[in-house]
């Protein structure tokens, strides 16, 4: 296993479009390259019908684990790409305000297949220190297929939304 670090970070209120989409396995979804990628074509649409927003700098996108895990199977994904303001929903995504919160975060260097690596870490942090999930967990994809050639250079950030346990809920 990969040597992991977590961190608590703030995520600061933002807004996003965003696109919901189902995969099979995670090597499905993100077999991306440079020349289909078919999360490129949606930003680029996004811009072009929505000529008065850009994407936020800096980048800020997440893929979302609409059923309140990471899976590497059967999974059901929220794409979201922060943006400067709200512009008019489109056929086949939205507009949204994300709120800000609280989330463990945890760097994983390497192909997308070992996510679950970074996951269980995250989970094991968690618990010893006394956090618990509060929403979706996300993938942030700082380095990819767009700017590295090799799987093993690519960095995703994972971020588990979390409040610290209170005595109360503890002894529940």
């Amino acid at each position: 296993m990969a040597s992991y670090k977590a961190e608590i970070k703030q995520i600061p209120e933002h807004i996003v479009y965003y696109k919901d989409y189902y995969a099979s396995s995670i090597s499905d979804f993100l077999n991306l390259s440079k020349e289909d990628n078919f999360l490129q074509d949606l930003s680029d649409r996004v811009m072009a019908e929505n000529p008065q927003i850009h994407l936020t700098e800096p980048d800020y996108n997440v893929l979302l684990y609409l059923d309140g895990d990471f899976r590497e199977q059967n999974i059901h994904y929220r794409f979201c790409d922060a943006v400067t303001g709200f512009g008019r929903d489109g056929q086949d995504y939205k507009f949204a305000r994300i709120e800000g919160f609280t989330a463990v975060s945890v760097l994983h260097k390497g192909p997308y297949r070992r996510l679950g690596e970074a996951y269980k870490f995250a989970k094991k942090w968690m618990e010893d220190c006394g956090y618990i999930q509060s929403g979706p967990p996300r993938d942030s994809a700082i380095d990819g297929c767009w700017n590295r050639e090799s799987e093993e250079d690519y960095l995703t950030e994972i971020q588990i939304p979390v409040v610290q346990k209170t005595k109360e809920r503890s002894q529940r």
